[in-house]
């Protein structure tokens, strides 16, 4: 059975079981993605792709290098004549010479003022296909800093138990790793 989506208003209701024997389809190109989300039945698969998207959407948002990153420093940085280097990202444990190893989207909307010049900050409720996520799984995209893309996609997939878990063992261990 066929369901059309004209509108993102009952995108809550979609997502529960009982709409996985259903196929959904629409004619409006900007829901085109919400409704392949909604198309992918294996729960796993559906919230990598609904990140990947968002990981897109962030990209083709802010085109640039909002940093402006040069010898490992932003602008901020330079502008300080700070002798830290990385920006902001300089306390993240995963981070490694060659740069960041993750495709966070929490950290990819994070940006400081002197970052955004001007620009209107991207916000997570400006990105639909995030909405094909329960509003637990968004309170985890908010506060998932500094995780790689897998960890974060379990952390939505297991739930908050598990992220509440995951994110007090990782703040151990970065703890006891700069000690």
């Amino acid at each position: 059975m066929n369901i059309t989506i004209n509108n993102t208003k009952l995108l809550f209701l979609y997502r529960l079981s009982i709409f996985k024997l259903f196929t959904f389809k629409t004619n409006n190109e900007e829901l085109k993605t919400i409704v392949k989300a909604l198309n992918i039945k294996k729960r796993k698969n559906r919230i990598k792709y609904v990140y990947e998207e968002a990981i897109k959407v962030i990209n083709n948002y802010y085109y640039m290098d909002l940093c402006k990153f040069k010898d490992n420093k932003c602008i901020v940085q330079r502008k300080n004549k700070s002798n830290t280097i990385n920006g902001c990202c300089r306390t993240c444990p995963i981070l490694t010479d060659k740069g960041c190893p993750s495709f966070n989207l929490t950290c990819k909307l994070l940006y400081c003022k002197t970052a955004l010049n001007n620009l209107k900050k991207l916000k997570m409720s400006d990105i639909n296909i995030l909405k094909c996520l329960s509003l637990t799984k968004r309170l985890i995209l908010k506060t998932d800093f500094y995780s790689t893309k897998e960890e974060v996609i379990d952390d939505l997939y297991y739930g908050i138990l598990l992220y509440g878990f995951r994110s007090f063992y990782r703040e151990i261990k970065n703890k006891l790793k700069h000690h």
